[in-house]
């Protein structure tokens, strides 16, 4: 009887060893995976602080016109629904003038250990697609890119390999991508475009939403009162104030709205609603993150607009399909309420 027990426990104790190696040695590939660059890149991230201002010029008709892409999530650029998403805005692009492209965070999925996800093959493929088309293009890191496989500063990086890729910051500011873009028109700045980084989680990938900080509101609202032109700001991770931008805003006409998700979900975020209060030059927040809610709604005298998801990749409610938003800003226009039009278009 004692020979059994003494072999059931040595079983015990050996299964358990098993197991207490397996979990070491799976904890130790996803703490790799976490912290690990795959991206190859024989860019410095460190060059972003040197990139010089950047100003694009509107042409006569005075209307600008940018695409937003977001939450695509691409996962390797190649397998079905990556190929259906990459097809759909090859098309819009394809059959539409635009002059500078948004790519609006969460270009790539997040922390994915299937062997043949592949970030960096998605990234390649997806900026091989619009570069053709020499359209300028930039990046607001969304929460998911950076959270295996290489830093959001990785990616970006690595992106700094393709000719139309336009990015900056600055040293003190947090977030990887704080950038802005000049608009002039008949020799003139006359708007601005912020891109930035509304940063992700404060525990990598499973921590609580993170939020834009009190020096990334502050370099905003320098940039702006030093531009005096009506702005249009771009990030990936919508504030609450979003949420009375649904509730008691004006509905913009025929752009279909949802609310899945509440809009005022992120705990805390509320820095940046109170920094830009109710400056006059800030005429656009434009966001994404929620995949299957959508808004367009003035507001406090400027747009609130959230993009639902444009990738088949993503995860999202079925009724809610993947699209692109082609936002048109009339540069000539001194009115927010009018200088700006959106539409959405399904791929």
């Amino acid at each position: 009887m004692k020979a059994k027990r003494k072999k059931a426990l040595k079983a015990i104790i050996a299964a358990i060893s098993l197991l207490l190696c397996a979990a070491v040695i799976f904890s130790s590939f996803v703490l790799y995976r976490f912290n690990c660059d795959k991206s190859g890149s024989v860019n410095s991230y460190g060059d972003i602080y040197n990139k010089a201002p950047v100003a694009l010029n509107v042409d006569g008709s005075g209307i600008f016109k940018v695409l937003k892409i977001n939450d695509t999530h691409f996962f390797n650029g190649t397998c079905e629904n990556d190929a259906k998403t990459l097809d759909g805005i090859n098309r819009v692009i394809s059959e539409n003038k635009y002059d500078l492209i948004v790519v609006d965070g969460d270009l790539v999925d997040g922390f994915n250990l299937k062997a043949d996800y592949d970030k960096y093959k998605a990234i390649d493929i997806f900026a091989e697609t619009v570069e053709k088309y020499n359209i300028p293009w930039t990046f607001a890191p969304g929460n998911n890119d950076g959270e295996i496989d290489g830093e959001n500063e990785d990616i970006i990086a690595y992106m700094m390999q393709y000719e139309h890729f336009i990015c900056a910051n600055t040293k003190g500011v947090d977030g990887s991508m704080n950038l802005f873009i000049d608009l002039n028109f008949s020799g003139k700045l006359v708007h601005g475009i912020a891109v930035m980084d509304s940063l992700a989680r404060t525990v990598k990938a499973i921590g609580k939403y993170d939020y834009i900080k009190e020096n990334q509101a502050k370099w905003l609202l320098d940039g702006v009162e030093k531009r005096n032109v009506k702005t249009s700001v771009f990030f990936h991770m919508q504030t609450n104030e979003f949420q009375k931008a649904y509730d008691n805003g004006e509905a913009y006409k025929g752009y279909v709205m949802s609310d899945a998700f509440p809009y005022d979900d992120i705990e805390n975020d509320s820095v940046f609603d109170e920094a830009i209060g109710d400056n006059e030059n800030i005429s656009l927040i434009s966001c994404a993150h929620q995949h299957s809610n959508n808004m367009c709604s003035f507001y406090n005298g400027r747009y609130y607009q959230l993009s639902n998801a444009s990738g088949y990749s993503a995860i999202g409610h079925e009724y809610i399909g993947p699209s692109l938003t082609e936002i048109s800003i009339n540069v000539t226009d001194e009115n927010t309420k009018t200088m700006y039009s959106f539409n959405q278009i399904k791929i």
